[in-house]
C-alpha cells in the first residue's frame, strides 16, 4: 500500500525532474487542483497544466516537514522557478494512493503571478483571462 507521504514525495520528485507524466499519473481521474489561476477539474486538464508548466520552467521545490492527518497532507514549500523564489502552501487529499485534490496557495506576493502563468490548462485558457 502506498502511503500519503510516499505519494507526496513522488509528486515533488516528479516536479523536480520536470516529468509531467509522472506527476499527472499521481492524480485520480476525477481529481481537482486549485491554485491562484483557478480550478482545474479532471486528470486531463491537470496533465496539460503540468506539461505546459514543467516544459516552460525549471522548478525546484524544497518541501518542509509534512503535516499528515489521515488522507490529508499539508506542507510549506520553497520553490525556485527559473531563479525566482516563491513560498507556497500545498494541501493534498490522497485517496487509494492517488491525489484526489491539491490546493496550492501562494505565501509570497510573486507566487500568485507565477501560478497565473504556469498554473493553467492551456487548452481552456486565454491570456486575457487572468
Amino acid at each position: 500500500m502506498t502511503t500519503s507521504a510516499q505519494v507526496v514525495a513522488a509528486y515533488f520528485a516528479g516536479v523536480t525532474a520536470g516529468d509531467a507524466t509522472a506527476v499527472a499519473d499521481l492524480f485520480a481521474d476525477d481529481a481537482t487542483l486549485h491554485n491562484a489561476a483557478g480550478t482545474l477539474s479532471g486528470n486531463d486538464a491537470i496533465r496539460r497544466m503540468y506539461e505546459q508548466g514543467l516544459a516552460g520552467a525549471k522548478m525546484t521545490p524544497s518541501p518542509g516537514p509534512l503535516v499528515i492527518d489521515g488522507d490529508t497532507v499539508a506542507v510549506e514549500i520553497d520553490l525556485e522557478v527559473d531563479g525566482a523564489a516563491v513560498r507556497l502552501g500545498d494541501f493534498f487529499t490522497i485517496r487509494s494512493g492517488r491525489i484526489q485534490q491539491l490546493s496550492i496557495y501562494s505565501l509570497t506576493p510573486n507566487g500568485g503571478r507565477l501560478l497565473e502563468k504556469v498554473g493553467v490548462d492551456p487548452q481552456n485558457h486565454n491570456p486575457g483571462d487572468s
